[in-house]
């Protein structure tokens, strides 16, 4: 019982104190080395092995987002490939929709095994795939849906990419300015 009256009194003791410039200082030197702790541990691993100009953010899909792809994949089937995939909602839900194989592409380990647990929850573990490859290293040939949720300047790089791997009849899904645009990869 002296253990806990002690406790309530230290309590006490630390709703009536005020706050001094070096309890400031500690709460933020602590509240910087948690946001580098996440930035070292999340989402720095994806970045280290690409080079500055294609580096991108992730992001996560909006469920309308996700949403829209589907619907601008209705009447299509095959294979789906995510490039970027982060969390890997896209290629859950393709899979939901009937797309076999869904493959996603994601450098950032953290995202890859989120997306794994994901789908281990979901139940689909077995039925998708996500791959902790640099897509710009992986043969697309056999692709017949691609989605890419990249920043502009990496899009550009990638349209050559595609263009000179996607067979005739594969459609890319990638965002645009204002909306997400289907294109035929060699229209």
């Amino acid at each position: 019982m002296d253990d806990e009256s002690s406790t309530i009194e230290a309590f006490e003791e630390l709703k009536t104190r005020s706050l001094g410039a070096s309890d400031v200082a500690q709460i933020a030197a602590g509240t910087g080395l948690a946001v580098y702790a996440m930035w070292v541990g999340i989402l720095q691993p994806g970045f280290r092995r690409v080079p500055l100009k294609l580096q991108v953010p992730y992001i996560p899909a909006s469920t309308s987002q996700v949403r829209n792809v589907m619907t601008l994949l209705k009447g299509r089937k095959g294979s789906i490939v995510d490039l970027g995939s982060g969390d890997g909602r896209i290629v859950l839900e393709a899979y939901r929709h009937g797309f076999t194989p869904a493959v996603g592409f994601e450098l950032n380990p953290w995202l890859v095994y989120l997306s794994r647990f994901k789908a281990w929850r979901t139940g689909h573990h077995e039925k998708v795939s996500y791959r902790r490859e640099d897509f710009w290293k992986v043969d697309l040939s056999k692709c017949k849906n691609i989605t890419v949720f990249l920043a502009p300047s990496v899009l550009s790089l990638l349209q050559k990419k595609l263009l000179a791997e996607l067979p005739h009849d594969a459609l890319s899904l990638k965002p645009s300015p204002d909306i997400v645009s289907l294109q035929p990869p060699h229209a």
